[in-house]
């Protein structure tokens, strides 16, 4: 008997909107009705039915080759139900390393079954526009072939009766995750304190001080610089050598990949 879904969980984690897209375009190819969306940049999962007959989409982007911690915490302690579920990591063009993996296992030990997953490219998050690495990705080509994914998914589920477990590229340990710097992007002296580095900070870690400068809690940074891209002056930077290097050796077009 071949498998029936009447629902799909999309869930992603974006501060970027890199993970966004690819979750939307993936959703637009599955062609379903009733989908269900949990963003969960800024807060807690709101999807809490995994049936058995539903298909969850999990979307989160790359940071150091592993998958951020903080997107299981806001994943929560949620049961899959042995339920099917997809997983995609969106990488900045240099490696996803062990993500893929770590993805996998962490929502198995939720009680997923996944059957399909994939690897997308983003905009590094350190990129400028001097130095670009996978500038304006995902591009119309990447947002075509998750569509194509994500019809290539339903077509396995509806389609192949006994699902076998499925493999991903990864190590296990995973890559060593190395303590985070005390960094963060800083305000320049064109910053006019609009505010949209604050509302756009998955970790509150920006706010105004009792004069109304701009400050960053460091501690609370992932170094994901939503900030950074969102100012509409460019008063938000952060400067590394790690973007020099990166140009340099992670330059040349990486493509999707699927896992069925």
């Amino acid at each position: 008997m071949n498998n029936i879904i009447k629902s799909v969980n999309l869930i992603y984690y974006s501060p970027t909107g890199t993970s966004k897209k690819i979750a939307h375009a993936i959703g637009d190819g599955l062609r379903v009705n009733n989908l269900k969306e949990s963003d969960i940049t800024f807060g807690n999962n709101k999807v809490t039915d995994f049936t058995h007959d539903s298909l969850t989409i999990f979307v989160c982007p790359v940071y150091g080759g592993r998958i951020p911690p903080i997107f299981f915490e806001r994943l929560g302690s949620i049961d899959g139900n042995d339920s099917m579920c997809t997983i995609i990591v969106v990488y900045g063009n240099r490696h996803y390393d062990d993500a893929l993996l770590e993805l996998k296992n962490g929502v198995s030990k939720l009680g997923f079954h996944p059957v399909a997953a994939a690897t997308f490219i983003g905009e590094h998050s350190f990129s400028r526009d001097n130095m670009p690495i996978a500038a304006g990705r995902p591009d119309h080509y990447d947002i075509g072939m998750a569509e194509h994914f994500g019809k290539e998914v339903m077509d396995k589920i509806t389609s192949v009766p006994l699902l076998n477990d499925l493999y991903v590229p990864g190590n296990f340990p995973y890559k060593e995750m190395k303590p985070k710097q005390p960094v963060a992007p800083i305000s320049t002296g064109s910053c006019c304190s609009c505010g949209l580095c604050i509302s756009s900070c998955p970790t509150h870690a920006i706010s105004t001080n009792s004069a109304g400068s701009i400050i960053t809690d460091s501690n609370l940074c992932t170094l994901c610089c939503a900030c950074v891209k969102i100012c509409p002056h460019g008063a938000r930077v952060f400067d590394t050598p790690f973007t020099k290097f990166l140009y340099e050796n992670f330059s040349d077009r990486k493509n999707p990949e699927f896992y069925f």
